[in-house]
């Protein structure tokens, strides 16, 4: 299953019209990632700050009882640069990271609340190019 969701998270950060630049930077980037869930129909839970190793600015909750975290970077490189980071807080679990404009999203399905992974799915394609 996970390597089902990088290779999804792969075709979706490499297809379809999107152009580099059209996510939204600074401090409204985290914003318009929960914003676009919850307008998706998601149950975002209240985003909280978080402490992890990879970001300073993070912020984290849950998605329909799948744990997120969005962490804001000063810029799109620094952001794609954590991505990989990312992928190592979502650990063994079924999740995936990817890098959106200047933040990085990870999911993790901890609470095996998200078995067929659509929840996870529909995370990584809302979330601004």
């Amino acid at each position: 299953m996970r390597e089902f969701l990088m290779f999804v998270a792969v075709l979706t950060a490499c297809g379809g019209d999107d152009k580099p630049g059209n996510a939204p930077t600074g401090a409204s980037a985290r914003d318009a990632v929960v914003e676009a869930w919850k307008k998706a129909g998601l149950q975002p839970s209240a985003m909280t700050v978080a402490t992890v190793a990879f970001g300073k600015d993070c912020q984290s909750g849950t998605v329909n009882n799948v744990d997120v975290i969005v962490c804001q970077y000063a810029s799109v490189d620094e952001a794609k640069a954590a991505e990989k980071s990312g992928l190592e807080w979502v650990g063994a679990t079924t999740g995936a990271a990817w890098a959106s404009g200047s933040v990085v999203v990870a999911v993790a399905d901890r609470r095996k609340a998200d078995p067929s992974g659509r929840t996870i799915n529909q995370l990584m394609k809302l979330a601004p190019k």
